[in-house]
C-alpha cells in the first residue's frame, strides 16, 4: 500500500466511523460505539501495517511539532479551566448546582495535569 492509498484508507474509516456513531447514537445504542471504535483502531492499524516499510507517514519534525502543540494545548485548557473554575465558584453562591461542574472542572484539570506528568516521567525513563 503507498502512502497516497493509505491516506485514503485512514479517511474512508474515519467517515464511516462517524456516520455510524450517529447513527448508533440516533437509535439510542449507545454501546456500539465502542465496538465500531475498537473495529476502526483495528482496521486503522491493518492499513499501516500494510504500508510500504520505505514510506515516512511522520519524521522528527512532525514529532517536534506534536509535541510543542501538545503542551501548548495542555497549558491553554488549564488556565481556562482554572479561570472558569473560578468563575463558577464565584456563581455557585446563587446556583448550587454550579458547584458540582466546578468540582468536576477542577478535578478534571488536575487528573488530566497528573496524567500528564506520569505520562511524561514513563517515557523519560524509557528514554534513559
Amino acid at each position: 500500500m503507498t502512502k497516497k492509498q493509505y491516506q485514503i484508507c485512514h479517511f474512508i474509516i474515519l467517515i464511516l466511523l462517524s456516520a455510524a456513531i450517529s447513527i448508533s447514537f440516533s437509535l439510542q445504542q449507545y454501546y456500539l460505539p465502542l465496538i465500531f471504535v475498537l473495529s476502526a483502531m483495528a482496521a486503522m492499524s491493518y492499513c499501516r501495517h500494510s504500508l510500504k516499510p520505505t514510506d515516512v507517514l511522520a519524521d522528527e519534525r512532525d514529532r517536534q511539532l506534536a509535541g510543542m502543540a501538545a503542551s501548548l494545548t495542555l497549558n491553554i485548557y488549564s488556565l481556562i479551566g482554572v479561570v472558569l473554575f473560578f468563575v463558577l465558584m464565584m456563581l455557585s453562591e446563587q446556583q448550587s448546582e454550579l458547584f458540582a461542574w466546578a468540582q468536576y472542572l477542577a478535578y478534571s484539570i488536575c487528573v488530566l495535569l497528573l496524567l500528564n506528568a506520569l505520562i511524561f516521567r514513563y517515557l523519560e525513563r524509557k528514554g534513559k
